[in-house]
């Protein structure tokens, strides 16, 4: 019984945010820029080029979920590798749709939940994410579905949101910091997203701690490899995507300064253990 309503509930949570995506989608896209030349982990840091997590990926089979546009997919099938994307979301997937045959590439692409996947076990090498699973209502149900996908061996490697992401610039003593409401407290984060229409659209994620993600894997069958806390690059050595965003986003411009203090992404690189 409790099974039943703990999925209604992922069910109704995951409809709402899929129409939230659906209306902003166009937008976001636009505002976000994200390139199709390097695995873009979030905004302000380093890409895979520089970090090298996914190692060599030629003729790797290689799922992204939450793939929003597809432009990581894009990136990896550049590279060499068999790829395919999904997402809750149709508007993102016909944009990704669309970016694919632009930049000539073979990715395949489905609108689908990341709690449920429509693949047989075993059947990718990689999967992968990026600044998705705070969105995800279920945690748990989206580490284990990773995990009955993968080969013995595979890897899930993912960035998400840090906690502190949450935080607040303040100032104390005369100096900058960041302060953070609660960091145990495990709940929704709600905000507005404003269209250039005017209209406004409700948006949420999900605030877990450090320890959630570590649970999450170890508990369905991974060992974790590496941890990043990753630092913001400094200016000079932004993409110019993110340098464009910093000068024209005041969010973008908040979330920058923030990224001083403290962490705002973090990757992780877990592998299926035997």
């Amino acid at each position: 019984m409790l099974s039943y309503y703990r999925d209604r509930w992922v069910d109704v949570l995951s409809r709402a945010l899929k129409d939230s995506w659906n209306r902003i989608s166009e937008n976001y896209q636009q505002k976000s820029g994200i390139p199709t030349d390097d695995v873009y982990w979030g905004d302000f840091v380093a890409t895979e080029s520089q970090l090298k997590i996914l190692g060599d990926v030629t003729g790797k089979r290689i799922l992204e979920i939450g793939c929003g546009g597809a432009q990581n997919s894009i990136t990896l099938s550049k590279w060499g590798a068999r790829t395919f994307g999904v997402d809750l979301s149709r508007k993102q997937i016909l944009y990704g749709r669309r970016l694919v045959r632009n930049e000539n590439t073979e990715v395949g692409l489905l609108v689908c939940n990341m709690e449920k996947l429509p693949f047989k076990d075993e059947s990718f090498d990689i999967v992968t994410t990026a600044v998705s699973l705070h969105y995800a209502p279920d945690l748990d149900a989206v580490v284990a579905e990773a995990n009955r996908i993968l080969v013995e061996g595979g890897y899930f490697t993912f960035s998400t949101a840090h906690p502190f992401s949450e935080g607040k610039l303040v100032k104390c003593r005369g100096k900058s910091a960041v302060a953070l409401r609660n960091y145990f407290k495990r709940r929704i984060v709600r905000w507005i997203d404003k269209l250039p229409d005017g209209s406004r659209v409700k948006m949420h994620s999900y605030y877990r701690t450090l320890q959630d993600y570590f649970d999450a894997l170890t508990k369905n069958g991974f060992v974790v490899e590496r941890y990043m806390e990753l630092q913001r690059l400094e200016e000079n050595m932004l993409h110019p995507l993110d340098k464009d965003k910093i000068g024209k986003v005041r969010e973008a411009k908040q979330q920058y300064r923030i990224m001083r203090e403290v962490p705002y992404w973090i990757i992780f690189k877990a592998c299926k253990k035997a």
